[in-house]
């Protein structure tokens, strides 16, 4: 929307708009990616974090710069040990979840550091 009120000709408008939906392809597949990698999240109290693979085995990964917790929902952004960088999305199982409480304290020591 922003694109077309700009003030230059309609060829670069184009090309900033085929620009932005290409910047936003490419991030929705990295996304892709490390949803399709992962099957479970397992974070300790002292901020270390593994991923479940699909063929079981747990691998390291840590908390990036950018995660979001909140009292319903998280936006966990996740860095496998040696892949790129992806974000996901968790909600509370149950409105008192002790888990979700931990992960919520977890997530503020974590994150005020």
């Amino acid at each position: 929307m922003f694109v077309a009120l700009l003030a230059v000709s309609t060829g670069l408008k184009g090309l900033v708009a085929l620009t932005w939906v290409g910047l936003c392809g490419y991030e929705w597949l990295a996304f892709r990616r490390g949803y399709t990698g992962n099957r479970a999240l397992r974070i300790a109290a002292g901020g270390s974090v593994e991923r479940q693979c699909h063929d079981g085995t747990w691998q390291p990964a840590r908390l990036c710069a950018g995660s979001l917790v909140l009292t319903r929902f998280a936006w966990l952004r996740v860095a496998p040990h040696g892949a790129r960088p992806y974000a996901e999305l968790v909600s509370a199982a149950g409105h008192e979840s002790e888990n979700w409480r931990r992960l919520q304290v977890i997530w503020r020591h974590i994150g005020a550091a």
